[in-house]
């Protein structure tokens, strides 16, 4: 019989939590992969950033535009209908290549990438004011002109308060404009995790219902149960070591030693009873609700919690001084105290 079964208990339900919450994530991902939010989100802050403004303007969209056409920017993108699982089919010589609005936008740009693209379409449109006899090759445009050749007036101050800010140093501007871009992009990281936040609480609500996870029948059921809790311990134990990659939720599911589902869906070691009374209908909506909102804590959350319950449980209470007298668990005085 364990000496320790209220932090065994706790163990247990974080084992569960942690194994839901990685069920709750997958949906999530999938999702959020599905609906590529990633890139539609990525492309709205790049209008943004060009509109320089809350609301997108019509010259945020047009250098948008040319921001995507741009082969750097092009070559990080897929055109929509392309199988990745096939081999590509031969185009005619004199195919058109396919449009950049009929591609999957990327989900990531490089910082330094998008700066380069910039002033490469700030270059091509200073030479494309210049007069053809005069035309300076593109490798010899300066970097005040290539930042003075965007049509943008808001992309063009931004990046000229960099350049005046960097003495003229083209080192110095790049790391700024390129920081300069990574700080637009803790906004879209920001957009990411609410949207995902906001989903992942609707998926756990979900999960909840339809497995039936009662938080206290299922902590009765480990406080009553020895063999049950030691299984779930000595889980919890394992996917501590392996880390949080380590854990097949699926086959975790299988395996729970406790009640989980209802009578005409179950997992675990079988489904619950269905509440007939008042009293029990209450008790089950707060089971499932406290479930609910522990799983929008989300994965890692449990998953480090869990490490340092499994700690404190494998390391025990401290042995006692030589000339100690123990009173209590972990407390100790001096024997000439």
């Amino acid at each position: 019989m364990s000496h320790f079964p209220a932090l065994e208990v706790v163990i247990g339900l974080s084992f569960i939590y942690f194994v839901f919450s990685l069920v709750c994530s997958a949906v999530t991902e999938w999702i959020a992969t599905k609906l590529e939010w990633r890139a539609r989100m990525l492309e709205v802050a790049v209008e943004n950033m060009f509109s320089g403004s809350y609301a997108i303007t019509a010259k945020g969209q047009k250098l948008a535009e040319e921001f995507w056409a741009q082969p750097l920017i092009q070559s990080l993108q897929r055109p929509k209908h392309e199988n990745l699982t096939k081999r590509p089919s031969r185009k005619a010589a004199d195919a058109k290549a396919p449009r950049a609005d009929g591609a999957k936008r990327p989900s990531y740009i490089a910082s330094r990438t998008f700066v380069l693209a910039v002033l490469d379409i700030g270059a091509h449109a200073h030479l494309k004011g210049q007069a053809a006899e005069a035309k300076t090759p593109i490798g010899e445009v300066s970097l005040e002109d290539q930042i003075i050749g965007l049509g943008n007036d808001q992309v063009r101050d931004a990046l000229l308060t960099l350049y005046r800010d960097a003495n003229g140093k083209a080192q110095l501007f790049r790391k700024a404009a390129e920081r300069w871009f990574d700080d637009s992009m803790e906004r879209v990281s920001g957009w990411y995790k609410r949207r995902a936040q906001m989903v992942l609480g609707i998926t756990a609500i979900v999960v909840v219902l339809v497995l039936n996870i009662d938080t206290l029948q299922i902590a009765q059921t480990l406080w009553r149960d020895d063999a049950a809790r030691a299984v779930l311990v000595s889980e919890a134990g394992q996917a501590v070591q392996q880390g949080k990659q380590g854990t097949n939720p699926s086959k975790a599911v299988k395996a729970l030693p406790v009640p989980v589902g209802w009578k005409l869906f179950h997992t675990g070691s079988g489904p619950q009873d269905i509440p007939n009374s008042a009293q029990r209908i209450l008790a089950k909506l707060l089971g499932l609700l406290v479930t609910a909102a522990a799983l929008t804590l989300g994965a890692p959350f449990w998953f480090d919690l869990l490490s340092k319950f499994v700690r404190v449980r494998g390391t025990g209470a401290p042995p006692p001084a030589s000339d100690a007298v123990r009173r209590g668990e972990g407390e100790e005085e001096r024997a000439s105290d």
